[in-house]
């Protein structure tokens, strides 16, 4: 709030990021309007593309949501080259947008909405296959990928991501105990 006080975009950006964390979405939402109305400098566009996309997912938003990832994903500006910025590679957003076109699809319901639905399925499926090729242990894509898989009755790649999925989970038991020795001997 400080720094928004001194006129820089970051203060109205940084609090979209807090108010996100604390599920105080439409306050994000005046924060991110805030930070796209300044000019000089203006918000970086990739994290105003990031930050909109995670918060229009969450008020189901969805297909601006998809545009919002896709910009990150996609758009190449000159201060991004200059800055050697490519997050075309970035499997935490490239998973946000199969999360986002995954949730797309189950919201697709209904006979005469097959075709539009197994679309949705199909791209959010190839969005976690660039997750693992990038990263061939990732959990997230791989559980979504043995979901996806079981809609599309493709119970054999499902089977598959299913399994590599539980190969390559943490084991949430160990990492709890772990967690709470530690606490118990070292208050």
């Amino acid at each position: 709030a400080e720094v928004e006080k001194l006129n820089r975009f970051d203060g109205p950006l940084n609090l979209a990021r807090v108010f996100y964390r604390e599920g105080r979405l439409d306050e994000a939402v005046d924060a991110l309007r805030r930070a796209a109305a300044h000019t000089d400098p203006p918000a970086p566009r990739w994290t105003m593309a990031w930050l909109s996309g995670l918060v229009n997912r969450e008020q189901g938003h969805l297909a601006e949501a998809e545009r919002n990832l896709r910009s990150v994903l996609e758009d190449r500006t000159p201060d991004m080259l200059e800055r050697g910025f490519d997050f075309s590679r970035d499997y935490v957003v490239i998973n946000e947008l199969g999360l986002t076109l995954f949730t797309r699809a189950q919201q697709a319901v209904g006979p005469q909405r097959q075709a539009p639905r197994e679309t949705l399925l199909r791209q959010a499926a190839e969005q976690f296959e660039k997750t693992l090729t990038l990263d061939s242990e990732d959990v997230t894509a791989h559980y979504n990928l043995a979901l996806i898989y079981a809609q599309l009755n493709d119970t054999a790649w499902a089977a598959e991501h299913s399994e590599l999925h539980l190969r390559y989970k943490g084991d949430d038991n160990a990492r709890d105990r772990a967690i709470a020795l530690a606490r118990q001997r070292y208050p």
